[in-house]
């Protein structure tokens, strides 16, 4: 199977509604939803056809879900989160043990949070906004929640590309950004780490596509690639997360003001359109 998914949903309205349509009429069959941003209805998301829905950990934007006195390494007296991806794994290795105590506690937050709107039937799948979930105390952190809380997990990204297609594909090999090949190297480090856990839970998790090519992700570059992982899947009978970034907005539009946003350039980057013109390209070649 192959899932291609949308993260930020529930960023905002105008974002959501777009990757609203993107499910109705596009490609995508995922979506990967904020729990600390605006009210999600999942119900209407899942009316138009069968959408795997996944929790979108957030440890960097927005506001905290536990208690904001609680968890003061991560939040300020307001609640805000006040850290990216760096500022957590400096936490994680110079205050470890403090660390690990408030990220248990704002996991558990989301994840409470998540049971209680997610459908009856519907599976728990579960990713990270930034990828954080792969800094390893936050790894450990999740997992113990997952435990404590007695989740039946269907799904766990693992954004760990493989590399094997990517070397058999060299009309690519200029396209990539300096930053993703440096993302992309780290969190295989990450994941080196990590990985004795998920063997040891059992995690499900799938081959992934999507760092390497974040911010181009276009259907040139995808139908490219995607025969060498759908090689390597059917091998190993596994499936295929592929990841695109379609909630576009615009500036004219609306603001992000109030509501504690760090990737705002990220947010309002063109890109975005032209991810969100893909995912309905590679709809209407696929009918």
């Amino acid at each position: 199977m192959i899932y291609y998914c949308a993260d930020d949903y529930g960023l905002n309205d105008i974002s959501s509604t777009r990757i609203q349509q993107c499910i109705s009429e596009g490609v995508l069959n995922k979506v990967s939803v904020f729990p600390n941003f605006d009210g999600v209805d999942l119900h209407k998301m899942l009316k138009d056809k069968n959408v795997r829905v996944s929790l979108h950990l957030n440890l960097v934007e927005g506001k905290c879900m536990a208690k904001s006195d609680e968890v003061d390494l991560l939040a300020d007296k307001n609640g805000n989160l006040i850290h990216t991806f760096g500022g957590l794994f400096k936490l994680s290795i110079f205050q470890k043990k403090k660390f690990e105590k408030q990220v248990y506690r704002e996991i558990k937050a989301q994840i409470v949070f998540w049971k209680g709107i997610l459908p009856q039937g519907v599976s728990f799948c579960v990713d990270s906004h930034q990828h954080t979930h792969m800094i390893p105390a936050v790894f450990q952190s999740l997992l113990q929640v997952l435990h404590d809380e007695k989740i039946n997990l269907e799904y766990m990204r693992i954004p760990a590309e493989p590399l094997l297609p990517y070397l058999r594909t060299p009309s690519l090999y200029f396209t990539y950004s300096a930053v993703n090949i440096v993302k992309q190297w780290l969190l295989k480090a990450l994941w080196l780490i990590d990985k004795k856990w998920t063997k040891q839970y059992k995690i499900p998790t799938a081959y992934f596509l999507g760092i390497l090519f974040s911010g181009k992700m276009d259907e040139e570059r995808v139908n490219k690639i995607l025969p060498g992982y759908m090689k390597m899947a059917e091998k190993d009978d596994k499936d295929i997360e592929v990841l695109f970034h379609p909630g576009y907005l615009d500036k004219s539009e609306c603001d992000l003001k109030n509501k504690n946003i760090v990737f705002n350039k990220f947010y309002f980057s063109k890109n975005r359109k032209i991810e969100f013109d893909s995912v309905m390209r590679m709809a209407k070649r696929s009918v």
